[in-house]
């Protein structure tokens, strides 16, 4: 995550594209979500897309480490309930 390169337009969220074209986006922290919330507690959080545009790939990233969101609910969400 630390190389985000850009901000999009209207939700002012930053992305970065990886090496194999894979657009990863941002969690909006405004929103009312158990990962919005995870955002606000201090870690980065961001979906893949394939692609700027592509569909999600059902894979996010958590402080730099790729989960699905089964895996990251259960490392950073399972303590919490």
């Amino acid at each position: 995550m630390s190389t985000w390169t850009d901000i999009t337009g209207h939700g002012q969220l930053r992305f970065f594209v990886d090496n194999e074209g894979n657009f990863w986006l941002e969690q909006n922290a405004s929103k009312q979500t158990k990962w919005a919330n995870l955002t606000r507690k201090g870690h980065e959080v961001a979906w893949e897309f394939a692609g700027r545009g592509g569909s999600y790939t059902g894979r996010m990233m958590i402080d730099g480490e790729i989960y699905t969101p089964s895996e990251a609910t259960k490392k950073f969400l399972a303590q919490s309930d």
